[in-house]
This record gives structure tokens, sequence and C-alpha cells, in this order.
């Protein structure tokens, strides 16, 4: 340094170049918050619009069953359509907010690789002409807004418990802090993209809510239907029993309720319901078909009292002394064939013998055979064929038993689906956010499949291939498809109980 505290021209361009430096770090800096702003920002607007189009999934299941007669939904469809309508309301004042703000700011997201534009998503002017009047005063759009967003949540806050109402008015809490009103707190001299990113999280707080709440009316009919609908009779008695014997009939209700409260009334006896069920003692008499008649009443969540009639059949045999000629019985529970892959329930039962000595074995083919409660779980192995042998005790001792064959075949053909159907509509926008599934129709037996892959075929474009089950793998050529196009999902692979499922049906969705 020269005397006198001057500085020679070298340290004056080492003091400037070291400013630049300083401002160049501050530069950098500021662009990486635009940067996470600009990401929180997409990331909200896709949850948002995910959970919008689940919210009209649950809106469709509404109006179909309202239109398939079912009476109960016509109030429920009207209540939904409320809440679709306050929704739509309040999203539409907001996007007429962020519409504003990036057109003042001439702002474009960025796609791919494009160089962001850090210039409009750091402006703070635009959003203070956008939002105020004054520095307290709002705009008409914005007052307009903030009114909309208030009276929707008074209105989700109606008819709910206090957790809820509580979690709502956390969520759109427009109270001010530090001395400032909620407006200028967070939106005045924000830069553009933080106020787009706090608009954006209202929008997805308000999505959220709005399926919150038809799933609450979809719900509460559920739990309508089983408290008043579900109560099924169930009548468990002997299928034999011999001339003189006692036995006993359980009576109760499927997926009942052992709070229940009612009466059993059999062949002119009443028995009030205990548990939720009634054991009534009965004599057999007169061989041959005999039926159990009678009706279950029971008392409503209204208070009302509901009367369901039942009815089940039973056998009465001739008491065994003599030596009985063999034979016995071997059925699925479900069909006349055994599939491999899934566990076929089987019962079987031998004519006038004690049921607590009969059993069930493979004599020929292949597979696992086990005890499950009274009946048997066969499980295939490889072959075409099984055998089964049926062995009884009679009363006298005399071991009596019954070969039967079964046809051995795999589960039926898969269907490839996407929202549960082959065939569907979607619009563009929604492709890559679809997933791939597989099942198969009017089965018995539930199969869980997982898919493995498939191909995609946009009309006029190559084929993709994709492996999982999600379509955001094809993004790149699902964006080129166009309303009117079709997108043929085919070769799709799925693995279901550990078996490979390769001939599965293809889908095709039309683009809206």
């Amino acid at each position: 340094m020269a005397a006198g505290g001057s500085q020679t021209p070298r340290q004056k361009m080492i003091n400037l170049m070291y400013l630049v430096f300083i401002a160049m770090m501050a530069m950098n800096v500021d662009r990486e918050v635009l940067r996470s702003f600009e990401g929180v920002n997409k990331s909200l607007e896709l949850s948002t619009n995910l959970t919008k189009e689940n919210n009209i999934t649950f809106y469709e299941q509404i109006e179909k069953k309202k239109d398939e007669g079912d009476e109960g939904y016509i109030d429920i469809s009207r209540k939904a359509k409320i809440v679709k309508g306050q929704t739509e309301d309040v999203i539409k004042a907001i996007d007429a907010v962020k519409r504003a703000l990036v057109l003042a700011a001439e702002y474009t997201e960025t796609k791919g690789d494009e160089e962001i534009n850090y210039s409009s998503l750091q402006k703070t002017d635009v959003v203070n002409r956008i939002f105020f009047v004054s520095d307290n005063k709002p705009t008409p759009e914005v007052k307009d807004m903030i009114s909309k967003i208030q009276n929707y949540t008074k209105f989700m806050q109606t008819g709910v418990d206090g957790r809820t109402e509580k979690r709502i008015a956390k969520l759109f809490d427009l109270s001010g802090k530090g001395g400032k009103s909620w407006l200028v707190d967070q939106f005045y001299d924000q830069p553009l993209i933080a106020a787009l990113t706090n608009l954006t999280k209202l929008e997805s707080n308000i999505r959220t809510e709005e399926g919150n709440r038809v799933r609450d009316l979809l719900s509460n009919k559920l739990k309508d239907e089983i408290e008043l609908k579900a109560f099924v009779p169930i009548v468990s008695a002997p299928k034999y029993v011999r001339v003189g014997e006692k036995f006993d009939v359980t009576i109760g209700f499927g997926a009942y309720d052992n709070t229940l409260k009612g009466s059993i009334n059999l062949s002119g006896r009443s028995v009030p319901l205990d548990g939720g069920k009634a054991i009534v003692s009965v004599v057999a008499s007169g061989v041959g078909k005999q039926t159990l008649s009678g009706s279950i009443t029971y008392e409503t969540p209204s208070g009302a009292q509901k009367t369901v009639p039942f009815s089940e059949s039973y056998e009465v045999a001739q008491d065994i002394t003599k030596e009985l000629p063999v034979g016995g019985t071997v059925v699925a529970d479900k069909m006349n064939v055994v599939y491999r892959g899934v566990d076929n329930p089987m019962s079987g039962s031998v004519t006038g013998v004690d049921a607590s000595t009969i059993s069930l074995r493979i004599s020929s083919g292949s597979g696992n055979l086990s005890r499950s409660g009274r009946g048997w779980i066969y499980r295939p192995g490889a072959g075409t064929s099984t055998t089964f042998t049926i062995s009884g005790t009679t009363n006298s001792g005399k071991t009596v038993s019954n070969a039967v064959t079964f046809r051995i075949k795999n589960i039926p053909k898969a269907q490839g689906q996407i929202r549960g159907t082959n065939v569907l509509s979607i619009p563009a926008s929604s492709l890559p956010n679809q997933t791939v599934s597989a099942g198969i129709p009017d089965f018995e037996f539930p199969v869980s499949f997982s898919v493995t892959g498939f191909k995609v075929k946009v009309t006029g474009q190559p084929t993709t291939t994709v492996s999982g089950s999600s379509l955001r793998a094809a993004a790149g050529a699902l964006a080129k498809a166009r309303a009117g196009d079709q997108v043929l999902i085919f070769d799709i692979s799925a693995v279901a109980s550990g078996i490979s499922q390769q001939n599965i049906s293809p889908i095709v969705i039309n683009v809206q």
C-alpha cells in the first residue's frame, strides 16, 4: 500500500474483483432458492391434480349408484354436488389471481432442460401490483379470493366433529402475525414464485379437504347399509342326524353384531338373542329331508323392529346298526374343478357316519391338502387331475370310503386393467398418472396380480417397452397423444401367487 493510505491501481483492481465475486455468490444463492421454490410449486400442482382425479372417481361412484336406482344415494349425490360446487368456486378464484400474476410477469414454467427464467421468478413489483391497491388494501380480485376461502372454510366446518373442525381452521387460517395481516405477511414484497407456491398450497389443501368430505359421504352410506341391511340370517345345523337324536341349531347374522337385540322364532318357539345369536335345541323326527324355517326379529339403530325370514334344510337318516354300502361324496366348495395357484376350499361327507371321524387324503396326483376348520384347503401341484379318498367310521365301527377325481386347471386368463376396466377414456394430461393392473373378471377366487411390465403404443408413435406397472415411464410417448388418438397397452406381464402370467388381454385408452 502506498504512503498516506492511498491504494495502488493493482490493489483497487483486486478489491473490485472481490466485490464482484461476493455479488456472484449472492446471485447463485438467490437462484438456488428460486429454483427450489419452482420445484416445490410444480410438485404441489402435480399432487393437487392427482387429488382432483381421485375426487372425480368418488363423484362418479356416487352418480353410478344413484343411476342404478339406489335411492339412498339420491341425497348423497345432492350433498356431493354442493361440495363440488363450493370447491370449484374457490379454486376458480385462486386460479384467476394466479393467471393474473403469470401474465403480468410474463412467466412460463420450464420444461425439460429449458433455462429457468430467473428474472420473472424474482419479480416482487408484479406481486404487489396484482395483490395490493395500497400497502394494506387488496385489489378486488384478491378480496374476492379471500372472501371465498373464508366461506369455503365455514362450509367445510359445518356438520363435522370438533377434531375435524380444528384441522380445517388450522389449514385455512388467514389471521395475521407480528402486527401484519395474513395477506401482507404472505405476499407483500414476495418474489413471484413464492406467491404462486403459496396459492398452489392453498389449492392443494382445498382439494384434499374436498376428497375427505366426499369419502365421508360414501363411508357414512356404507355404515348405514351395514347397520340396516347387511344382517343376513346364518343357520348352522347337522346335515345328517338319526331318528330320536338330539341336536343343536345355531342361528345368527352374517357380519353380525354381538350387541344386537331381538329374538328368533323357530317352529312357533321364540328364543331371545344372546350376544347377537340364539341356540335352539331340536329333536330329529321323520326320515328324509327336513326344513328349519322361521324368522329373526331385531332392533335397528333407529329403534325400529325389522323381521327377516330364514330357511335351512337337513336330512334325517335311520339309526345305523348294520353294515352300510361303501359310499361318500366330495365337493369343491366353489366349483367342480380345482385351480392351480389358489387355495381351493374342500368339504366332504359320508352318509351315515360320525362327522368327527371323516378324513380326506390325496390318493392320486400331487399337491398339498391341509385341514381348515370343518373342511380342508387344497393347493394343486403338477398334472391335470387329482383323486381324493374320503373315509369315515359308522356307529357300528365299520370304515367306509370313496374315491373322487377332480380336474386341475390353471387360473383363467387375466385381463389388463386401468381403474378396474380394460377400455376407458382418459384426458391426455392424465395418461402418465395411470397404473396398469390385472384381474380376472367374475372369478370366484381372490387372485392378486403384480404387473412387471408391458408395451405402450400411441397412435402414430413407436412402441415403448415399460418395466413395472406405472405409465410414467412412457411419459415421453404419451406426451404426443392428442384427443381422438388411441393408446394400446399390450404384452402385459404379471405374477400371481408365484405363477407368471403372460397372455394378459390388452387395454385400450381413448384419449380425450
